[in-house]
């Protein structure tokens, strides 16, 4: 195997290339599906998930992870001053504020705790988009593959997060399934009959809208590509 280009962002040894980032990339986005199965298994008993200390000590290894994958990539990083500035979202969303507050006793409100829980999932997120690039051919296939595989996460996190924050107050939310059903029809754009009451389910709707806004004009992008590649196959032939 060859090493890595002059002008790599990264200054790999070269018989690893970047096989251990990948590797490292894949344990991250297992890892934090792992905290949403967490969270679902509780939201499903009706259980407290914060009150779980297998739930804590998962999310506290998990941050842990993510903290030596940012700086097992700092040490590589050839502009060092660029990366710490481009990559400082990943160190932000890497840190266990929920592990760090029960440590320091904090007195810190419920609900400001149950929407820390979701922080450290973003990063299995962009790890997602990261393993869909690794195993995409062409630009056109990345940007849609990218689209469906971080839009179905998203939506079911959505309803979740909709569903913590309006059972209590919103009649409309009888389960969780009436959450996610919100979620789906919200990122579409159809919307339906249940309406958020709270700040937060306003904030979710707001942003599910506008990402099916711009997001679902990629599929007739991409599908017009298909089109017009299957029609150009049909005349080479003749």
């Amino acid at each position: 195997m060859t090493a890595k280009p002059a002008d790599s962002k990264y200054a790999y040894p070269a018989l690893l290339g970047d096989a251990v980032p990948k590797f490292l990339n894949c344990v991250v986005l297992l890892l934090a599906f792992g905290l949403i199965a967490f969270i679902s298994w509780d939201t499903y008993k009706g259980a407290d998930f914060l009150e779980n200390s297998a739930y804590m000590a998962y999310q506290f290894v998990t941050c842990m992870v993510f903290l030596v994958e940012y700086f097992y990539l700092f040490a590589l990083s050839r502009h060092k001053a660029r990366f710490l500035v481009l990559a400082f979202p990943f160190l932000f969303i890497a840190i266990p504020y929920l592990n760090i507050v029960e440590f320091l006793g904090l007195d810190v409100p419920r609900r400001l705790l149950v929407y820390l829980c979701f922080i450290p999932i973003l990063r299995g997120l962009f790890a997602l988009i990261m393993v869909v690039t690794y195993i995409s051919r062409n630009l056109t296939t990345t940007v849609c593959a990218s689209y469906v595989l971080v839009l179905l996460p998203v939506v079911y996190m959505s309803g979740l997060v909709f569903y913590i924050a309006e059972h209590a107050v919103n009649p409309g939310i009888r389960n969780f399934w009436y959450a996610l059903w919100w979620a789906g029809m919200s990122v579409t754009t159809i919307g339906c009959y249940i309406n958020p009451v709270t700040a937060t389910g306003m904030i979710l709707g707001f942003v599910l809208s506008l990402l099916g806004i711009v997001m679902f004009p990629l599929f007739t992008v991409y599908f017009g590509n298909l089109i017009q590649n299957y029609e150009k196959k049909l005349k080479e032939k003749q």
